[in-house]
């Protein structure tokens, strides 16, 4: 048997070499399944994982990754109630992996916020805010029962959206849910969202500020459908640019594809935006539908160029309509306002009223 000495010696080159066993804790301190650790685990962690936590109300669960950290979300993540804006999750981080385990879901427990007023009414928080960049990646996210807006990318770039689930299926009764709004984009470029499903009361999508982005593979239902909503803000930056959505299917909607300038805000421009291959059905008010008249929540029937709308490409749209006053497509441009569209392949099947296209006729489709 080797001496004492000779031991004691042995074991600290290994120490030196492997560390100390104690190290081990480290690893076990990456996995939270307290709100209270959080913090300290998302700054010190390049590897976590979230399980199970509750949230305290009015607080929002902060989650400012390390620079290509990677973040596992299991079981399901709750909050308390409680009336303000929220956001109920924030996201920030360049080259972050945020990966939802299987069976994994944020619940948001609308239903004890939804009063059919949406933006009005109690004070709704909003469910996630992500502001990533850097090639950030969301993979298998699942958000039941969204209080207000769903998801708002916000100020972010270069971040993709994966095989999301976005479940307000709840509120459909008499609209509860209204405002519930699946992804809206903002203030970001080079957005990808890849094969994601939402069942809503409001916009599957709206694009209000933002390039470089690309939609596909959306399954929407109950809502209203693929949007552009600009014009908001009061200065000159109300610019949408590059978008395509392709091989996206709108079931049991108001609308299927929406785009809509305000009046009562700002200037910009909308250019080059695709829609392709949209598969549409249960359309109740307007398969396409494209108004430079929106302000104050609604439409005014005064259209105005504040927002040009410069290379809408639409091709490949199919759809079924229900109710005998659904306006297969409604066009309303200002003078100067619509320019250099291209429609085609564009079909729609059971009860509807007559196309309603003013200011404007797109190159390839008669009205």
């Amino acid at each position: 048997m080797l001496p004492l000495n000779v031991l004691v010696t042995f074991a600290a080159i290994a120490t030196s070499i492997l560390g100390s066993p104690t190290n081990s804790s480290v690893d076990d301190s990456c996995t939270v399944t307290s709100y209270d650790k959080v913090a300290s685990a998302v700054s010190s962690c390049s590897k976590l994982t979230i399980n199970g936590i509750t949230v305290p109300a009015g607080e929002t669960l902060t989650l400012n990754l390390k620079s290509g950290a990677s973040l596992t979300l299991e079981g399901t993540i709750k909050f308390g109630y409680q009336e303000w804006k929220g956001p109920l999750i924030l996201v920030k981080g360049s080259k972050v992996t945020v990966t939802g385990a299987s069976g994994f879901k944020f619940d948001g427990d609308g239903a004890k916020y939804w009063d059919g007023k949406g933006d009005k009414g109690k004070v709704k928080p909003k469910f996630i805010r992500i502001q990533t960049t850097g090639g950030s990646v969301f993979k298998n996210i699942n958000l039941l029962n969204c209080p207000h807006q769903c998801v708002s990318i916000n100020s972010a770039d270069s971040t993709t959206l994966q095989n999301w689930d976005v479940d307000v299926s709840a509120g459909d009764k008499d609209e509860l849910g209204h405002n519930t709004d699946g992804f809206d984009i903002s203030s970001s470029k080079n957005i990808n969202i890849e094969t994601a499903t939402v069942k809503n009361q409001d916009d599957c999508v709206a694009i209000n500020q933002g390039s470089n982005i690309y939609i596909s593979g959306l399954t929407c239902s109950g809502g209203h459908g693929l949007s552009l909503s600009v014009g908001q803000n009061s200065g000159s930056d109300n610019t949408v640019s590059n978008v395509t959505f392709t091989d996206c299917t709108v079931k049991d909607s108001r609308n299927g594809i929406h785009v809509k300038t305000h009046t009562d805000g700002g200037t910009g421009y909308i250019k080059n935006v695709v829609y392709k291959n949209i598969k549409m059905s249960g359309i109740s008010r307007y398969v396409i539908n494209v108004q430079e008249d929106y302000a104050g929540g609604s439409s005014t029937g005064k259209p105005k160029n504040n927002i040009p709308i410069t290379g809408l490409d639409i091709s490949d749209v199919t759809a079924s309509t229900t109710g005998s006053s659904c306006v297969p497509v409604y066009i309303l441009c200002a003078s100067g306002g619509c320019s250099s569209w291209t429609w085609s392949k564009i079909s729609y099947s059971g009860k509807y009223k007559s196309n309603d296209c003013t200011g404007y006729t797109p190159s390839g489709f008669s009205c």
